[in-house]
């Protein structure tokens, strides 16, 4: 890091790019550049952007496997396909601070999930006990559906639409 004297009060550290040597051989010297947080993301010729293949679904129970909440069990409530990302429910928890809205209300501290990547959680097996690594497999009739690996248990997802929701709080009604 390089300091600035030209400051106000004290040095500043100068904001260049970071640069670190990778290979520091006589014959030749690599440098790699850190990932600028500013970069776009990836995107395909129609410039939608890329997304990315996960082997968890909506609906489904994993368990966590690396970080904070290691060992932790919950369902996935929502898949962010760009990012790589999932939410689980009661994983990851942080804490949001919400400012007060309008003159006599007070702010207030919520918690809410985070997302965690994809490669962090494996699926689960609620019968079992027992986490495992997603297969794939043919059934008689012809689905394709998914297994796990270490039961041979298939896993069902849940469903995507959410017209059948629609539908059934319209027949409650009538």
């Amino acid at each position: 890091m390089m300091l600035a004297t030209s400051s106000f009060k004290g040095a500043r550290v100068n904001t260049a790019p970071r640069v670190r040597q990778v290979a520091a051989t006589p014959q030749r010297m690599i440098a790699v550049q850190a990932k600028k947080p500013w970069i776009k993301q990836e995107c395909k010729p129609n410039s939608k952007p890329v997304r990315i293949p996960m082997h968890v679904r909506l609906g489904d129970t994993v368990q966590v496997i690396a970080g904070d909440d290691k060992g932790k069990v919950g369902e996935v409530v929502e898949v962010l396909t760009k990012k790589g990302k999932v939410v689980v429910r009661e994983v990851n928890m942080t804490y949001r601070t919400v400012p007060p809205r309008g003159e006599d209300a007070a702010g207030s501290v919520i918690r809410k999930e985070s997302p965690i990547h994809h490669s962090k959680v494996m699926l689960y097996s609620t019968k079992e006990k027992v986490a495992s690594r997603v297969g794939h497999k043919i059934l008689d009739d012809g689905r394709k559906v998914r297994i796990l690996v270490k039961t041979g248990e298939v896993v069902e997802a849940a469903e995507r639409s959410r017209e059948p929701e629609a539908s059934e709080e319209g027949e409650s009604s009538e």
